[in-house]
């Protein structure tokens, strides 16, 4: 039957046998009513029943932990915190990354950012089978029946749902959860193992030995007191010196016994100051230090300088240090071996915090402490470290991992312990040092089954009997010790049986100063009376004698059968003992031999890493960093270089400049010269000197400056200033980088200096948000404004986007004023040109009382305005008229925003209907809101130029028109001429203010205006000029109101507006035209008008055509003497001959700030050049 039909005949059967109805009532329920409901309902029941299979989940857990991969995402707060110094910066995109690929504490910071939100890290469930197909594609192979009717099918196809359900629904979910733990223990255990190493790598070295003594010397004279002073084989006296890198706070210096008791010690309140400094006090409060540090090592004679390495000063104090051993060495006689080593000082720092060492040394400030550290862990570091094992566990506070307080207490704390009990039993311990020296202690808690509190009394013990351990015996007749911890801790109990001597009259067993265990010591006699058989006397040996004299020869022990012995002990039953016997005879040959590796110098790599506290996890070559320019780096000049100068002078200034340092104030050549012979002269700049954080000095190569060549480094930066840079070069002996500033390598586009990235890095997906974001970013910038506090009816509080949905119910003409995303002090006036095209006018407020207020006065440019009502008024209506007249014209047409191709089409049409008119056409811009694009086509090409509507009239070719026919009138007069190139005020800023005077009144001192031109520039360009000419522009030069040629002409004052001079106006073109001081025409009073070479239209009579600008040099002079040839009257007349001033017609009068032109343009568009006078969002 088919699923289907098998549960309908559980629901619907009506007539059950009892049977059934057995199987019914323990199978059946009202909660499945229908077929489909049952069958779900088994499907689930399966797919749990294969869950919770064990062989099931046994092979898909193999498969999933081996198989299955992972992907990491940054979340919003990821993308902006996880940079290219953060650990996880290489992980920060991974698409499907095996898990079996992970390597050390990787997951782990993972998880730490996936919990502090910043990345989202998914377990993929589609893993691949061996044959390459889908996993559960597989196991359902293995689950179907093999057989092809349909019922089968769909009988396979119910057996299918049932797998995907229990992969999906129980398997995979609780596998991810156990994965998820198994890959954490994994990386805690990486954390553990390298905490374990860092440690091993203080303790697993032996104490500092040096002989500065010859053997030959140590055996002629015994007797000598000098001699004894510098004997190096009980240990060494060790001169230890620490500090912080803070001049207001005193070094110290204490000598460390031999016995680890501090002899003596020395405060060094100036050490750190320089021996040059630039303070003469400085200088000699450094020499009195050193003064004293000298005679302290005269008087204590240490054998070995260890220095804190806190910062990069101990390099200083070190050759300071150096300095003084020398001079010793070569007047006083010392050892020329003694040296002077810099050691980590991190134990230090804890150890002179810690109860322990404020019991030991109440009276001594921490630095001091920390100097006494320093010297014992040179001496001994197991035993230094073994001090911060106490009750408050100090030894915890040591930082060995960067995660590792993602470790428990107790799970540190075994870590710790473990590797001390491995070092320290493989050392062995001597408990009468112990006794002797007290901070040697802690050490024997971590032999083998003592602890802390039988090592404790054991010692007490000791004391108590006032009696030191001169043989392993007494260990349980005195310690009374069990005979379980006898027999675990008996081996590692060092007993110095040479030291012991006459001393005592109790047997001396050799073998308590070994490693050989008290079990063994038979087999040890038994070996060295073997070894002595082969001599005449080898018979008749004890054994305690046979063994005191093969450890004399323990050579001996070396043609001893081992493996027949070893066979031997096991036929008795004593087991395998092959590796014991050898353990034996090695032991006997180097008695308790320190396996420990011998001290060695830091070289210069691990000496950077201590002193600048970097790895090389967080300091690499590629990195980022933070330096402060400290000055510019020159090569000095000398000899030919000098002689082959070549000083060069300034053209502005008249100055010299010096071809190497490029100081441009000389006077004279001269001076140039005194400057090299003087040694003034610094050099040629090769770069920029910078400082780090970390301390380190770097250097930034003239050529790795900037993108842009660079020749002054004083025009980049300056000192002081903190600049980003990258580090090219690590110079680990010299403690210096070379850096890079460029902005190319500061973006790193290529990826050529940031850390390398993950193989499985997704790229893709990065670059798909950083578009996201950027698109973000600017939808954001168009839609950012403050909002304002202004109640005007034409106020409101909106963005660019939605003031452009608001113009469009409006009509043509209309304005709105909103807030502007320029900030809190400006304003954007918004007016509707036509359907679908809107100006965006800057307002800029000035006086205001806070950021939200209305200034007190209104700026369009250089135009003020009292309020807003003003700017509508006599702004945006005009100017609105004047678009308005435009768009009603006759040859207006909607060209969709003044396209071209459009245009283009029209102008091509009419021609082709008539062919004799040249035709023409008024659209207006969308690229330039508030200009009009003007269209003809005088042959074959359509030309385009623009007509902007302003509030004075219309702009066209650089001058000014009352109405839009008077500028088409023009127009069709010189459409021929090629239009001017002339600038606009808004690009040159030379237009006059429009509240100072053209004519100069009489109490104002003649002025003439200067055309920013050096009388030098002058004579260079006027070399063939005529000798009256070129006076004229000397005195023009120099500030002087120039004569005129016409000496009989009676003017007294020129013109204030500025001059400049065209590719169409003659250089030699007068400045304007002069007027009498006393009778001034009317209609010039108050007014400045644009020397730009158009006359403005309210003083020029109707129709008559304004007067071209000369366009060579015979028409400029014929210009200029008709304008000059003076006439009979004192009052020069209007070049008109109406005999009245056009200025004083009825309703020709105008505001005089009315004749500054000021372009307008969309502020969302990019105008061209010469139109930058719009007011822009950011973002528009």
């Amino acid at each position: 039957m088919e699923p289907l039909e098998t549960a309908k005949e559980f629901v619907c059967k009506l007539v059950f046998t009892p049977e059934d109805k057995a199987y019914m009532a323990y199978y059946w329920c009202r909660k499945f009513p229908t077929p489909e409901d049952v069958l779900s309902a088994a499907t689930f029941m399966v797919a749990l029943q294969l869950a919770k299979e064990p062989v099931v989940r046994k092979c898909v857990r193999e498969a999933y932990f081996e198989r299955t991969r992972i992907s990491v995402a940054p979340t919003r707060k990821g993308v902006k915190e996880i940079d290219e110094n953060h650990p996880l910066y290489s992980m920060k995109y991974l698409n499907d990354k095996p898990v079996q690929e992970l390597q050390g504490d990787q997951f782990l910071r993972l998880t730490i950012a996936e919990n502090e939100k910043l990345l989202s890290v998914k377990f993929s469930t589609d893993i691949k089978a061996l044959t390459g197909v889908a996993y559960i594609e597989e196991v359902k192979q293995l689950y179907y029946r093999d057989e092809f009717s349909r019922n089968v099918q769909l009988w396979n196809d119910l057996r299918g749902q049932c797998i995907d359900l229990c992969f999906n629904k129980f398997l995979f979910p609780a596998l991810k959860k156990e994965l998820r733990s198994k890959l954490i223990m994994e990386s805690k255990d990486y954390i553990r193992r390298y905490s374990q190493q860092r440690l091993a790598n203080w303790i697993q070295v032996a104490p500092y030995q040096v002989n500065l003594k010859d053997d030959d010397d140590d055996d002629d004279d015994d007797d000598d007191d000098d001699d004894d002073d510098w004997r190096t084989k009980r240990g060494v006296r060790v001169l230890s010196i620490a500090y912080v890198p803070d001049l207001s706070v005193s070094a110290f210096a204490c000598i460390v016994n031999l016995d680890g008791e501090v002899n003596d010690f020395l405060r060094l309140p100036n050490l750190l100051k320089r021996k040059n400094a630039w303070r003469e006090a400085d200088r000699v409060a450094k020499e009195a230090d050193l003064d004293s540090l000298r005679a302290f090592i005269t008087k204590q004679k240490p054998h070995v300088v260890a220095i804190a390495g806190e910062s990069r000063e101990a390099l200083g104090i070190a050759e300071d240090v150096r300095g003084l051993l020398t001079a010793l060495v070569e007047e006083e006689g010392f050892p020329s071996r003694i040296s002077v080593e810099i050691v980590d000082n991190t134990l230090a720092k804890i150890q002179s915090n810690s109860k322990k060492a404020e019991n030991e040394y109440r009276d001594y400030p921490p630095l001091l402490r920390q100097a006494v550290s320093v010297g014992r862990f040179l001496q001994d570091p197991l035993v230094e470290v073994a001090q911060l094992c106490t009750i408050e566990e100090d030894i915890l506070c040591v930082r060995y991992h960067p995660l590792q307080e993602h470790l428990s207490k107790e799970e540190l704390n075994e870590i710790v312990t473990q590797v001390l009990m491995n070092v320290i039993n493989e050392v062995g311990v001597d408990v009468n040092r112990c006794l002797t020296q007290p901070h040697t202690g802690n050490l024997l808690q971590f032999i083998s089954g003592l602890g802390p509190r039988k090592a404790t009394a054991l010692l007490k013990a000791l004391k108590h009997s006032n009696t030191r351990l001169e043989n392993r015996t007494q260990l349980v007749t005195t310690c009374h010790l069990g005979p379980k911890v006898f027999i675990n801790c008996a081996g590692f109990i060092k007993i110095d049986t040479t030291s012991l001597g006459d001393s005592t009259d109790t047997y001396v067993e050799v073998l308590d100063g070994t490693r050989v265990h008290p079990e063994a010591y038979e087999w040890a006699r038994k070996m060295a009376v073997d070894a002595l058989a082969d001599e005449e006397a080898g018979e008749e040996a004890q054994p305690a004698a046979a063994l005191d004299e093969i450890l004399k020869t323990p050579e001996r022990l070396k043609e001893l059968d081992l493996d027949a012995f070893a066979a031997e002990l096991e036929r008795q039953g004593f087991g395998n003992k092959k590796t014991t016997l050898y353990d034996i005879r090695t032991e006997l040959i180097f008695r308790y031999k320190d396996h420990r590796v011998s001290y060695k110098s830091l070289t210069p790599s691990e000496l950077f890493y201590l002193l600048t506290k970097e790895s090389e996890d967080t300091f690499y070559v590629g990195k980022m960093v933070l330096a402060t320019v400290i000055g510019i780096a020159h090569k000095k000049m000398v000899g030919e270089q000098v002689d082959k100068a070549n000083p060069t002078r300034i053209e502005e200034t008249g100055l010299w400049q010096c071809p190497f340092c490029l100081k441009n104030d000389f006077p004279e050549l001269s001076e140039v010269w005194n400057h090299f012979d003087a040694g003034g002269c610094p050099g040629q700049a090769t770069g920029v000197r910078i400082a780090l954080d970390n301390g380190l000095s770097g250097f930034i190569h003239l050529k790795n400056l900037s993108d842009r060549a660079v020749t002054n480094p004083e025009e980049r930066v300056r000192r002081g200033q903190v600049i980003h840079c990258r580090l090219m070069k690590i110079q680990v002996d010299r403690f210096s980088v070379e850096c890079t500033s460029k902005g190319s390598d500061l973006q790193d586009k290529n990826h050529e200096w940031r850390p390398p990235k993950d193989p499985y890095y997704d790229y893709e997906t990065e670059r798909r948000d950083q578009e996201q974001e950027e698109e973000k970013k600017k939808k954001q910038t168009r839609q950012t404004y403050i909002k304002r506090v202004i109640v005007h009816p034409a106020f409101h509080n909106i963005g660019y986007k939605e003031a452009e949905k608001l113009m469009m119910q409006m009509d043509p003409g209309e304005a709105i004023i909103r807030p502007s995303s320029k900030g809190s002090d400006h304003l954007t006036v918004t007016w509707k040109v036509t359907d679908g095209i809107c100006q965006h006018i800057d307002v800029r407020e000035e006086g205001k009382e806070n950021a939200f207020s209305l200034g007190q006065s209104l700026w369009i440019g250089s135009e003020e305005f009292e309020d807003l009502d003003e700017i509508l008024a006599r702004y945006i209506t005009p100017m609105a008229a004047q678009a308005r007249d435009a768009l009603n014209h006759k040859y207006y047409r909607d060209t969709e925003g003044g396209k071209h191709e459009k245009v283009e089409e029209i102008l091509v049409e009419e021609k082709r209907k008539n062919s004799s008119k040249i035709h023409y056409v008024i659209s207006a811009s969308k690229d330039f809101p508030g200009k009009f694009l003007l269209s003809y086509l005088p042959r074959t090409k359509v030309r385009h130029e623009y007509v902007t509507a302003t509030p004075e009239g219309f702009r066209y070719r650089g001058q000014m028109f009352d109405t839009l026919n008077q500028a088409l009138g023009y127009f069709k007069k010189h459409y021929r001429e090629p239009p001017p190139t002339v600038q606009t005020a808004a690009r040159t800023g030379l237009l006059t203010n429009h509240n100072t005077p053209y004519i100069q009144g009489p109490s104002t001192a003649p002025h003439t205006p200067s055309i920013g031109l050096s009388a030098d520039a002058i004579r260079q360009v006027a070399q063939n000029l005529p000798t009256q000419l070129l006076n004229t522009l000397s005195q023009v030069s120099s500030g002087q109101t120039p004569r005129t040629p016409y000496a009989h002409t009676p003017f007294t004052h020129y013109s204030q507006t500025p001059y400049t001079p065209s590719g169409q106006t003659p250089f030699m073109t007068p400045y304007g035209t002069p007027r009498h001081p006393g009778s001034n025409t009317p209609g010039f009073s108050g007014q400045s008008y644009p020397s730009q070479g158009f006359i403005p239209p309210s003083s020029r009579p109707p129709n008559r055509t304004p007067v071209e600008t000369p366009g060579d040099w015979r028409k400029a002079a014929e210009a200029w003497a008709s304008r000059a040839r003076p006439s009979g009257s004192r009052t020069p007349r209007t070049p008109f001959g109406s005999g009245t001033t056009p200025r004083m017609e009825e309703g020709s009068r105008r505001t005089p700030s009315s004749y500054r032109p000021i372009n307008m343009r969309r502020d969302d568009q990019p105008g061209p050049s010469g139109y930058t006078d719009a007011t822009p969002l950011y973002d528009e």
